[in-house]
């Protein structure tokens, strides 16, 4: 009796720790959406200087496998260009160049038009794809602006500010004063203007989810494994009809994979180590099953039917 008690208090035991074990993974992923999802991140170039161009950055899209960054920039011009009487204007021409971006780099405001321009850029942005979730993509931006006076060009500072979010991703903007970009300004003197690193990472409910979907995909091959031995080595009855349920896991493997976030191209190192072996394991458990059905499934001779009454052989 005791020995039954203390079974039964180890098998309470370890579906308690397993409940517990699968609430605190729920809370622990729900808890990580709740702050990566929409979360403001990013960063500013330093300091706003007297009279500088502002440039406000939202994140667009992230691509991957092209190694690009979308982002929205805002031009907000210096004070002194704009008319003093309807502060909408602009009294002169004001040049933005942004570097590398696809497309033409410049943005250009005439004299007389709108303060305001919103321009959509493409950043190239080095980066590897198949690190996924840990792939990380970085770009350096050589940003200048200017306002042009009687066909001499008047450098402003830039100031650069980061708002806004993207579902799934972390970004980072900082200023670069080691990579500089050499300007002549109007009167003949040469400045060196700091550059602009911008950075993008997966956020961490991006690394909660996919991690977890892989350990489903885990799961599979271990159940399989585990029901293909056992009924291989006697201890459980074969039953043909489970061969249909092994193979609707292998059919899984694929749906699975391609639900992670963040599509992870074929190749990537998830399927060098944990997508492929899943395959092999879930096959290997499928044939260990067939093997075991071909040694302890019922015989054919089982099935035959005796002869009727009086048609036995003399």
């Amino acid at each position: 009796m005791g020995s039954d008690q203390g079974t039964r208090m180890r098998r309470r035991l370890a579906v308690g720790g397993f409940v517990v074990l699968v609430v605190l993974v729920y809370v622990a992923v729900v808890l990580l959406y709740a702050a990566n999802t929409r979360s403001e991140s990013g960063g500013t170039s330093g300091e706003p200087q007297p009279d500088s161009v502002t440039l406000e950055m939202s994140p667009v899209a992230v691509n991957g496998a092209g190694e690009r960054l979308s982002v929205d920039v805002r031009v907000y011009p210096q004070d002194s260009i704009v008319d003093a009487v309807d502060d909408i204007a602009l009294t002169r021409d004001l040049t933005v160049i942004i570097s590398p971006i696809d497309g033409t780099q410049a943005i250009e405001l005439k004299a007389g038009s709108l303060a305001l321009l919103t321009k959509t850029i493409s950043i190239p942005a080095s980066g590897t794809v198949e690190n996924w979730p840990f792939d990380r993509y970085n770009a350096n931006l050589k940003i200048v602006a200017y306002s042009t006076v009687d066909g001499v060009k008047e450098y402003a500072p830039v100031y650069v500010q980061w708002k806004g979010s993207l579902s799934g991703w972390n970004f980072a903007v900082a200023q670069n004063d080691e990579v500089t970009v050499p300007v002549i300004l109007g009167d003949g003197t040469k400045e060196d203007v700091p550059t602009i690193d911008m950075g993008a990472t997966r956020s961490g409910s991006t690394f909660a989810f996919g991690f977890l979907l892989l350990g489903l995909l885990v799961v599979m091959p271990v159940l399989v494994l585990f029901v293909a031995i056992r009924a291989f080595t006697g201890h459980r009855k074969v039953e043909a009809t489970l061969t249909s349920w092994m193979g609707a896991m292998l059919f899984a493997v694929v749906p699975l994979r391609g639900f992670l976030p963040g599509s992870p191209p074929i190749g990537s190192w998830i399927d060098f180590l944990v997508v492929l072996w899943v395959i092999v394991a879930l096959i290997t458990g499928l044939t260990i099953y067939v093997l075991a059905w071909n040694r302890w499934g019922t015989p054919a001779d089982a099935f035959q039917r005796p002869p009727p009454p009086g048609d036995e052989p003399r």
